[in-house]
């Protein structure tokens, strides 16, 4: 099933129940194209430019998934060499954690809004580590260093597949 297919069924433009199920996003042909859907999808709902649109990603600790109408719920992601607490980073000794469910929610900023507290991660399409699809930020706790997680490589992985 593709994107459009996907966000056609589940969301339905001018109600406010958003995504009702989180999509997996390493079952999907071209995962890279369900987030640009999604911001799409944002943008026309709401009439806003695709440039004025900002993703902000919550990582959740329980499987959880219900949404407002500018959110995404995702499942099937992968932290390598960290993990995630109360949406914060932690560096770890283990290879890759899990994710529960994660949200991915466009929100409109104005050029203004800066946010140098959180780190941008690349998310890969496999842990090949070929094909970046997107970059988020996310929070780093308290007492970590974030260039640390740059040293170690830390990123996310939509499947662990490996075609």
């Amino acid at each position: 099933m593709d994107a459009a297919a996907i966000l056609t069924r589940s969301y339905r433009m001018g109600q406010d129940d958003g995504i009702d199920f989180p999509v997996w996003l390493g079952g999907l042909f071209n995962p890279e194209a369900y987030v640009t859907a999604t911001r799409q999808c944002i943008a026309q709902a709401n009439n806003w430019s695709l440039e004025e649109l900002q993703l902000e990603v919550y990582i959740r600790n329980d499987d959880d998934s219900s949404v407002d109408d500018c959110s995404f719920a995702v499942t099937g992601l992968k932290l390598q060499g960290a993990q995630c607490k109360n949406n914060q980073l932690y560096l770890t000794s283990t290879i890759m954690t899990d994710l529960h469910v994660t949200v991915l929610r466009w929100v409109r900023h104005s050029s203004t809004d800066l946010d140098h507290k959180k780190l941008c991660l690349p998310v890969y399409l496999n842990c090949m580590r070929t094909e970046l699809l997107f970059t988020i930020d996310l929070n780093v706790a308290p007492n970590q260093d974030a260039h640390s997680f740059y040293e170690r490589g830390v990123a996310i992985l939509v499947s662990t597949a490996l075609n």
